[in-house]
């Protein structure tokens, strides 16, 4: 019996080596892209997937660029205060609304000290890490895709004056 496990067993600890370090494995109880679209996902499925795959992802990224801001890392940092109440739905009440017009976003980099440092990280972390996270292209002012992962997936905007 040894002789015919050894290999099985050979098998599945080779495989869970090779599986790349910071990929996360689904679990049972929650399934998520590129499986099934977050657009086709169930509330509960929502909720499973931010559970075992989102907040697990995102919490060390947000830690790792600023540990004291980001200490505590729950739903609220990203759905805001009332995400509850809204039933969680993006964008957020609970983040700094953004300029409205490329033109106005840059006038902000020059005026406010943190942005570029802000910028780059949600362009260069947080925005790769959740177009992965949900099997969707990331936003690209060049290049711009429906659907594709950006600020304004979690930031509302400026409303334009007048």
């Amino acid at each position: 019996m040894r002789n015919r496990l050894s290999p099985v067993l050979s098998t599945a600890t080779l495989a869970l080596l090779l599986i790349p370090s910071g990929v996360r494995l689904a679990s049972a109880k929650a399934v998520g892209p590129p499986e099934v679209a977050w657009k086709d996902m169930t509330v509960p499925q929502k909720k499973a997937y931010m559970k075992v795959a989102v907040m697990p992802t995102m919490k060390p990224i947000f830690q790792t660029f600023d540990g004291k801001k980001f200490k505590t890392f729950t739903c609220a940092t990203c759905h805001g205060a009332d995400g509850a109440d809204r039933k969680f739905k993006m964008p957020s009440n609970g983040i700094h609304p953004l300029p409205n017009t490329p033109a106005a976003f840059q006038a902000k980099m020059k005026e406010e000290p943190t942005w570029p440092k802000w910028t780059e990280f949600m362009s260069q972390k947080v925005e790769p890490a959740m177009g992965k996270l949900l099997d969707v292209p990331v936003f690209d002012p060049k290049k711009p895709v429906k659907g594709a992962f950006g600020c304004a997936n979690c930031h509302k905007l400026e409303t334009a004056t007048p």
